[in-house]
């Protein structure tokens, strides 16, 4: 089995383990990527878990998160309910058109919504303005666009397996079709939403490109703190303080996720 399985383990070494040991050390020690030196260990770093800046950044990431899964939920749910419903022949199509934005660069549909939130933009031609740059606005659409799949399919995963029987016993006891969403559907859907939640919720926290261009630099998420501490000053163990925060956070949310979907069937 050990022989079989080596690739994976060699795999999960390099890009999980090995990482995650290095950001450990960077936190508790004065070990640094950057310098050499002796290393020892210390906390100083856990300080920045109660600057201002780093409370601000945390704050802002929950509003934003908070958000974007409320949209994405109302949005999504009857999104994937239509889907699960649906006997149309272009139903694979459907569900296409919401794959595809996925597997395009991030990065490029962030910078087009930039173009297009700018008072010039193409959208001049139809007779449409914006100014949204620099605005919650302009982050909270850009987010649920790139984000709604991640509640879509989750939800649409446990909508599709539902028996059908179930609903037919709720229409012979004469339940109306609200009472039969409401007292069937919905509940038999919670596991599918919570995924949709906790998988929407988690990335929406810790983005850094989105914000910095559709904000103008005005918003700082925690991903953006994480590259400010990274890329303009230095504090690597500072940054690695927080990286290891929102990892332990990632494993949370995978735990939470076990006790409503063991199988993994609706992790996108």
């Amino acid at each position: 089995m050990f022989k079989k399985a080596w690739p994976l383990r060699l795999w999960l070494s390099i890009f999980i383990v090995i990482p995650a040991l290095l950001l450990t050390l960077s936190a508790f020690s004065s070990y640094s990527i950057l310098r050499d030196g002796p290393v020892r260990f210390e906390l100083d770093a856990l300080s920045v878990l109660t600057s201002d800046v780093f409370i601000q950044a945390f704050l802002a990431s929950l509003k934003f998160a908070g958000y974007v899964t409320l949209v994405s939920l109302l949005i999504g749910y009857p999104v994937a309910y239509y889907l699960s419903q649906s006997k149309s022949p272009y139903k694979r199509l459907y569900i296409l058109a919401l794959i595809i934005p996925v597997w395009s660069n991030m990065l490029l549909r962030i910078i087009a919504f930039e173009k297009l939130f700018y008072p010039d933009s193409i959208l001049n031609t139809l007779g449409i303005r914006l100014d949204l740059i620099g605005t919650d606005l302009a982050i909270v659409i850009g987010m649920t666009s790139i984000y709604l799949p991640f509640m879509i399919f989750p939800i649409y995963a446990v909508l599709e397996k539902l028996d059908g029987r179930l609903l037919e016993a709720a229409y012979d006891l004469y339940a109306n079709p609200f009472k039969r969403f409401l007292y069937v559907i919905l509940p038999l859907s919670t596991g599918g939403i919570i995924s949709g939640v906790l998988m929407t919720a988690l990335p929406a926290m810790t983005t850094f490109a989105l914000p910095e261009r559709l904000s103008a630099g005005n918003t700082i998420l925690l991903g953006n703190l994480i590259e400010n501490y990274v890329m303009r000053t230095a504090q690597i163990d500072f940054a690695s303080v927080i990286a290891l925060g929102l990892l332990l956070l990632m494993i949370g949310v995978y735990r939470v996720l076990l006790r409503f979907d063991a199988e993994g069937e609706t992790l996108v």
